[in-house]
């Protein structure tokens, strides 16, 4: 496509994880943009741009549209490469794009799970919906409750349910006590400036900072990382990124209980379910059954991190993703893909899949 050009107008959602990633990336930049909220009288004026009716959608000064916050922030910095967000070290620059993936594929699970299986934060999460269709005006009555049941209904496109719960609240307590060591003594993850990872985990966690639940056991276990998510809503460039050396021990536990644990183990089940066409992904995580319909896209995404990974040359990476189990799950598998079908049915699937929580008139939404 060709080059994007400023000032954007990026339609997005305050509780859309995706459009939060970008809004903070686009802030980090400085570059010049809108910010757009997708409400009601603003519906027309999204789907025109709109392939698929997920937000974010970032339109530049000449009308160009993209629809996907890595694609967006991929496509950003390599006309802006400065201030930089990729690590020197490229063992560093994987790991950042490694996490970035586990942020949107899988911690996406709990935030979703969080806002929408919690009597609690469904309503905090439906009013405020409500505030961002209507502009703060008056809506029908009975629509925050029906919002409440839509989305309470759609907890299965994440994976959640009474049974799988304790999976992804594990994952999730998990994932915050290594964030917190990590965040030790460094204002961003890799040093003193935000990576992709950064951007990736931050766009989740700050929405679980703001829904009751989440927020609380954040605020109780994590001050470092309450701090960083903050941080975050207008990040800047401090300093350079440490070395691997500086990050191994707390990172090395990350992918070691976290991406080898959980994330790897529903990814390859997913790719294995997939290309056996089954109704459904059955694996065990942390010694409890997790089951979900199997999703293609995802599929996808194990593969490009595959095609990544492999075109890395680094000895330190290589022992890294050894040493913490990774290394199994992504060496590239062989399948029998039918390209011109999968491509199709990624798109309605991405669709469906609910991902980020964001309420619209469409009847299927989602975030990527």
């Amino acid at each position: 496509m060709p080059a994007m050009t400023a000032p954007f107008r990026l339609y997005g959602a305050e509780l859309s994880p995706y459009a939060a990633k970008v809004r903070s990336y686009l802030r980090f930049k400085g570059l010049a943009f809108e910010w757009l909220e997708r409400s009601n009288a603003r519906q027309e004026e999204f789907s025109r741009y709109a392939k698929l009716p997920l937000a974010p959608i970032l339109v530049d000064a000449d009308d160009n549209a993209l629809q996907d916050s890595t694609a967006m922030i991929e496509a950003l910095e390599a006309q802006s490469p400065e201030p930089g967000i990729t690590p020197d070290d490229p063992a560093l620059a994987f790991i950042a794009a490694l996490l970035e993936d586990y942020a949107d594929e899988w911690l996406n699970r709990a935030m979703f799970h969080y806002r929408w299986s919690h009597d609690a934060d469904r309503a905090s999460a439906a009013r405020r919906t409500i505030d961002m269709l209507f502009e703060g005006g008056e809506a029908p009555e009975g629509l925050e409750d029906a919002i409440q049941a839509r989305m309470a209904g759609r907890l299965h496109h994440a994976g959640s349910s009474e049974a799988t719960a304790p999976v992804i609240e594990g994952s999730f307590t998990r994932v915050l006590n290594v964030l917190e060591r990590l965040l030790d003594n460094r204002p961003y993850l890799f040093g003193a400036r935000p990576s992709v990872a950064d951007f990736g985990l931050a766009g989740q966690l700050r929405q679980m900072l703001s829904d009751p639940t989440p927020g609380a056991l954040i605020r109780a276990q994590a001050p470092k990382l309450t701090a960083w998510i903050e941080r975050m809503e207008n990040p800047s460039a401090e300093g350079a990124f440490a070395s691997l050396d500086d990050v191994r021990a707390p990172l090395a536990e990350l992918l070691r209980e976290e991406l080898a644990g959980a994330y790897f183990v529903w990814m390859a089940a997913n790719a294995d379910a997939v290309e056996k066409d089954a109704l459904h992904v059955n694996v065990e995580i942390a010694g409890a059954l997790f089951s979900q319909r199997p999703q293609r896209y995802a599929a996808k995404a194990l593969s490009v991190l595959q095609d990544k990974c492999a075109s890395v040359e680094s000895e330190a990476l290589a022992a890294l993703l050894s040493e913490t189990g990774c290394a199994a799950f992504l060496l590239r598998q062989e399948t029998n893909e039918t390209e011109s079908e999968d491509e199709s049915e990624d798109e309605a699937e991405a669709a469906e899949d609910a991902q980020a929580g964001q309420v619209d008139d469409s009847e299927d939404d989602s975030e990527d």
